[in-house]
C-alpha cells in the first residue's frame, strides 16, 4: 500500500481533501481505476466530500495514489457514469448532487412510497386541488364524456427540502367526490386513494421524453429557465380496465434518474 501525506489544491476552496490512508495496492491484480474509483466514492458516501465540492486535480490525484493521468481519467469517468461525479471541461470534477431513482416500469408505486422505501424525507406544497371538466385531451385519455368533472391536483415535490418535481394529476370526480377535501400535503395520493376509496391502479402506461424548462416550472424548481426536464407521462387503470387517473410530471434533469427493470417473455 501507498500512502501520502493530505493534498488540497492552492487557491482552491473547498476543495476535497485525500488524507494519509487513502491509497490503492500497486501491487494488486485489481485494476488501478477501480481502486480508485472505489476510494473516491468510499468517500462521497460517507458525507466526507459533499456535494458541490471540488475533487483534487486529475494531476494531484494521480500524484497521491501513484498512477498515470488516464488511470484517473478513467475512474473519473466510471464516477460519471454512476453519477457520483461530474466533469466540466476547464473547471475540473465536482462531487455531483444526489439523484433521486424511479421505477419507470413493472412497478406502479408512487413517488411517496419509492422515496419512503429510500429512506428520503418527502414533502409536498399542494398547489392546486378542484374539479374541473375535462377538457378534449384528458376526456379521451381517461375515457370519459368531454366536460364531465376531473379532480385536477398540482402538487410541488420536495425531496430533503429540494424541490424536484411538479406533478398534475387528473382523477375522474365520480370515483372520488369528495377527494377535493383531503389533505394531500403530507400523504400518499395513491395510499388515500386505496385506503379511503377502495381505488387501486393495477396496472398502467408511462412515457418519458426530454423537455427544456418554461419559466413557469423553473420558478417552482429553482433552476433555470431552459434547463433539462423530464416529463412523466402517466395513465393508470384499475384491475377492470376502469381508467383512474392520468397525470403529467416534470422531474429535474439534474435530480432524477429512471430505472426501467426488464423482464423476458422467453421460456
Amino acid at each position: 500500500m501507498i500512502a501520502k501525506p493530505p493534498i488540497t489544491l492552492a487557491g482552491e476552496e473547498g476543495v476535497a481533501r485525500l488524507g494519509a490512508d487513502d491509497a490503492i495496492d500497486l501491487g494488486s491484480a485489481i485494476p488501478y481505476h477501480y481502486q480508485l474509483r472505489k476510494c473516491v466514492e468510499k468517500k462521497i458516501r460517507s458525507g466526507e466530500w459533499k456535494p458541490g465540492q471540488k475533487l483534487p486535480s486529475e494531476q494531484a490525484l494521480g500524484e497521491h495514489f501513484g498512477v498515470s493521468r488516464t488511470v484517473v481519467r478513467q475512474a473519473l469517468i466510471d464516477l460519471g457514469h454512476e453519477d457520483a461525479v461530474e466533469t466540466y471541461k476547464g473547471k475540473g470534477s465536482f462531487v455531483a448532487p444526489p439523484r433521486h431513482a424511479w421505477q419507470l416500469m413493472q412497478n406502479l408505486t408512487g413517488m411517496y412510497q419509492d422515496a419512503e422505501a429510500a429512506g428520503q424525507n418527502i414533502s409536498t406544497r399542494v398547489l392546486e386541488l378542484k374539479t374541473v371538466p375535462a377538457d378534449d385531451e384528458i376526456a379521451e385519455l381517461l375515457q370519459l364524456p368531454e366536460r364531465e368533472p376531473v379532480i385536477r391536483l398540482s402538487r410541488l415535490r420536495f425531496i430533503d427540502g429540494e424541490p424536484v418535481v411538479v406533478v398534475i394529476t387528473h382523477i375522474p370526480e365520480r370515483l372520488c367526490p369528495s377527494l377535493v377535501d383531503e389533505d394531500l400535503s403530507n400523504q400518499s395520493l395513491y395510499r388515500v386513494l386505496a385506503e379511503k376509496y377502495g381505488l387501486a391502479t393495477a396496472q398502467g402506461v408511462r412515457t418519458i421524453e426530454s423537455i427544456n424548462a418554461p419559466r413557469d416550472l423553473a420558478q417552482l424548481l429553482g433552476v433555470p429557465t431552459g434547463s433539462a426536464l423530464s416529463l412523466l407521462k402517466s395513465v393508470g387503470v384499475l384491475a377492470n380496465g376502469t381508467p383512474l387517473e392520468y397525470y403529467l410530471a416534470w422531474h429535474r434533469g439534474d435530480r432524477s434518474r429512471f430505472q426501467v427493470r426488464l423482464v423476458s417473455s422467453l421460456e
